[in-house]
């Protein structure tokens, strides 16, 4: 019983110090600031969204293993001559980024509402949140945004990160290159101009995503226009992100957009910011360069 506590008690603690920081960040602003009754139900969310973490964070090795792209590799059994029948248009590949301390199974719902939805190719990126820093993890990515259009050849897939995720594929995107691969990209809940939570974090990689800080003004100064569009979706009562102004992504070319009043890990969770983030990339999949007139209905 009392180990049982143990992910009970640290899902009430993070729930409290960031809600109580994210009150009085939000009572500077008394014309935004959320009624307490919000609050107090983001703090439910909250502990809801630690324990689901918690509780399926131990598969991460599993779950990494079937959500990685297969190589590419033509089928032996292809026709050599003759025309090549007209297959039914699908959805692009999608690469899901979790956030902080987090790992692929933050996805476990996702992945399952989006195939649902008709996005059949869906794949996770994991990576360690220590002794690492912010180039190196987009260097990560990058392999394996390669390694999934190696898989998919000719197709440009969708991208879409939870919290640090969302700003690593910012920072991929940053260079104008990179932005020709992909359709488009989807945020859920990030840092886009840090947070002042970041003092509290454990490792250099959280530290340096202080609200305003050195990581936020170097991306800001070198990164270009979006070039492919782009979505962040943010919660009002997101309480690992404070102020509420570091969910506000000013790069040209971005659209922001609230989501629910959910706690910021819930959105992993919540059924109907799912769909927000589902219509998104739908939306995204329509504007790809080719697919305009696409028929997704047998997708």
């Amino acid at each position: 019983m009392s180990l049982l506590l143990v992910p009970l008690c640290i899902a009430l603690a993070v729930a409290v110090v960031s809600y109580l920081l994210f009150f009085r960040a939000a009572r500077r602003d008394a014309a935004s600031a959320p009624p307490a009754a919000l609050v107090l139900r983001g703090m439910a969310y909250s502990v809801a969204g630690v324990l689901l973490a918690l509780a399926f964070y131990p598969l991460g090795p599993w779950f990494r293993r079937r959500c990685r792209p297969r190589p590419f590799a033509p089928s032996p059994n292809a026709p050599s001559r003759g025309p090549v029948p007209a297959l039914p248009p699908v959805l692009p590949p999608v690469l899901l980024v979790h956030g902080l301390y987090h790992n692929v199974t933050a996805w476990t719902l996702y992945r399952r509402w989006l195939r649902a939805a008709g996005f059949t190719r869906v794949y996770c990126h994991g990576y360690s949140s220590w002794r690492t820093d912010f180039g190196l993890l987009v260097d990560e990515l990058d392999e394996a945004v390669r390694d999934l259009l190696a898989a998919h050849p000719g197709e440009r897939p969708l991208l879409m990160g939870h919290s640090l995720g969302g700003l690593l594929i910012r920072g991929w995107l940053a260079d104008a290159a990179n932005q020709h691969l992909v359709a488009g990209a989807v945020t859920l809940g990030t840092p886009h101009q840090g947070s002042s939570l970041a003092r509290l974090g454990a490792g250099r990689l959280a530290r340096s995503l202080a609200f305003r800080g050195a990581l936020i003004r170097s991306l800001e100064a070198t990164e270009a226009p979006a070039g492919v569009p782009c979505v962040a979706l943010y919660s009002p009562i997101d309480n690992m992100v404070v102020p509420q102004e570091g969910l506000h992504v000013t790069t040209p070319g971005w659209t922001l957009r609230a989501s629910p009043a959910v706690s910021h890990i819930w959105m992993l969770w919540d059924r109907d910011t799912a769909r927000l983030a589902i219509k998104a990339l739908r939306d995204l999949a329509d504007r790809a360069p080719g697919r305009k007139d696409a028929d997704y209905s047998r997708a």
